[in-house]
């Protein structure tokens, strides 16, 4: 039996399950758990408040509750790796929040190194800097990634730029320069920003100008970052191929594997 841990307490999934969840105003985080330790916890919290902010979403709760929180999640379910989704709701009259597992797909090891399938969907999110539940863009776009047997679908807008991806940020590689959409059009993910830690220290540039679907053949190769991705190369987006080993992103890849190496053990140490 599965147990979420929310404002009526510690229960089954299936006693609190809750239409307001998906009728409500709500505001998600998934945070990745890596031997028990919610990984880059702190980043996502402030992003959470980011987002409620944008979102006119009324919500209070301090970071060392929502530590607590996940704490006792894990316990409960005595898992100590996978995803973890905290879902906040707001209906007229009430609020409602909850922290459960949920289903994850991790890249195996031939994804990583012979990238993943990409399709393009021609969609905009609505506020795309906060984390809101759009029920609309995930459902076309879960529906076409079954279809077309997709790790992804990436997101282009009115303008024919590509944007992001459905659950992921996209960057496209020419030479020693990166390029990804700004962040005043993108959901600004976690693994982005520490993406972008990694290549500061890598001695890569970035340009965050989106790219054109016409564009894509001017570019050596392009990778998908994200909760479950990490940094992942992409072999193809529709008929465009790309090349999945990279030397400049298989560094990155490797320096960001250390960077989360780094993070764990500074917890263990009580950092």
């Amino acid at each position: 039996m599965e147990f979420v841990v929310s404002n009526a307490g510690v229960v089954s999934e299936k006693e609190l399950w809750n239409e307001n969840f998906i009728t409500g105003h709500s505001v998600y985080e998934v945070i990745r758990i890596i031997d028990g330790t919610p990984l880059f916890c702190d980043d996502h919290f402030a992003r959470l408040l980011v987002s409620a902010q944008l979102g006119g979403f009324n919500f209070r709760m301090e970071f060392s509750e929502f530590q607590a929180h996940i704490s006792v999640l894990i316990s409960q379910n005595q898992k100590l790796n996978g995803n973890v989704k905290f879902v906040f709701s707001e209906t007229e009259n009430q609020s409602h929040w909850l922290f459960s597992f949920i289903p994850h797909s991790y890249p195996s090891p031939e994804d990583y190194s012979k990238g993943v399938k990409v399709g393009l969907l021609m969609a905009e999110r609505e506020n795309p800097n906060a984390k809101l539940i759009q029920n609309a863009v995930r459902s076309v776009a879960d529906q076409m990634i079954v279809e077309q047997n997709l790790y992804e679908v990436l997101l282009v807008d009115r303008h024919h730029k590509i944007t992001e991806g459905s659950r992921s940020n996209v960057f496209f590689v020419k030479g020693e320069m990166l390029y990804t959409a700004p962040p005043t059009q993108v959901l600004v993910g976690i693994t982005r920003q520490k993406v972008f830690e990694c290549l500061k220290q890598l001695d890569l540039i970035v340009i965050e100008e989106s790219v054109a679907v016409s564009e894509m053949n001017q570019f050596e190769a392009a990778f998908l970052t994200g909760t479950s991705p990490k940094v992942l190369p992409i072999s193809s987006i529709g008929n465009q191929k790309f090349e999945t080993q990279l030397q400049s992103v298989q560094k990155l890849m490797d320096y960001y594997d250390e960077m989360i190496d780094g993070y764990l053990k500074l917890f263990y140490c009580g950092g």
